[in-house]
């Protein structure tokens, strides 16, 4: 009785510390009008017209991703408006060795709008590429037939990554790159 006993108090707490470790923590905003993923901010750029915004962040585009012609599908400096629709991978959680596969891509989109002094940045539309659409944002409906444990962890990669784009983004058009002088020999 014994064994049994401490047999089921062991597998009570192995699932529960494996349900534990399989749960997002992040706190990702959901736009009220869309139900989509959605990060968005406006940042103050003083003293810069909309033109050299737009400029900056269009640069910015064409370093940062590795085909900006394909990534980059609007671009309108009279509207001050600029559309990206990115890729990045995702990975699944490590395996006991250490090894994490792939699980696929994350498609989204990044629109930039651009006024004197302003930019006002929106990323969503994020999709987990497949045969047909699959919004991410199903990916925490926990109660779901379909809801699988390694969900939670695309959830911070997604989080993850598109921080770090848009964090990209802010530094560049805050603290835009200097050209050096040219050598006038």
């Amino acid at each position: 009785m014994k064994k049994l006993l401490l047999t089921i108090l062991t597998l009570f707490t192995m699932n529960y510390a494996f349900s534990q470790a399989t749960k997002s923590t992040v706190k990702l905003t959901i736009d009220e009008s869309t139900k989509l993923i959605t990060y968005t901010k406006v940042i103050d750029v003083t003293n810069q017209t909309k033109d050299v915004l737009f400029d900056r962040a269009l640069a910015w585009a064409k370093g940062y991703y590795k085909n900006p012609t394909e990534v980059i599908r609007e671009q309108n400096k009279e509207e001050g408006k600029i559309v990206c629709k990115g890729r990045y991978k995702i990975s699944n959680p490590a395996d006991k060795k250490g090894f994490a596969t792939d699980a696929g891509l994350i498609q989204y989109t990044l629109t930039l709008l651009f006024k004197d002094g302003k930019i006002k940045y929106t990323l969503s539309e994020t999709n987990w590429k497949q045969t047909s659409y699959y919004a991410c944002e199903k990916w925490m409906d926990t109660s779901s037939q379909y809801y699988k444990t390694e969900f939670a962890y695309y959830l911070e990669q997604l989080d993850t990554n598109s921080k770090e784009i848009l964090k990209s983004l802010e530094k560049e058009c805050l603290n835009p790159k200097t050209e050096k002088a040219k050598d006038n020999w």
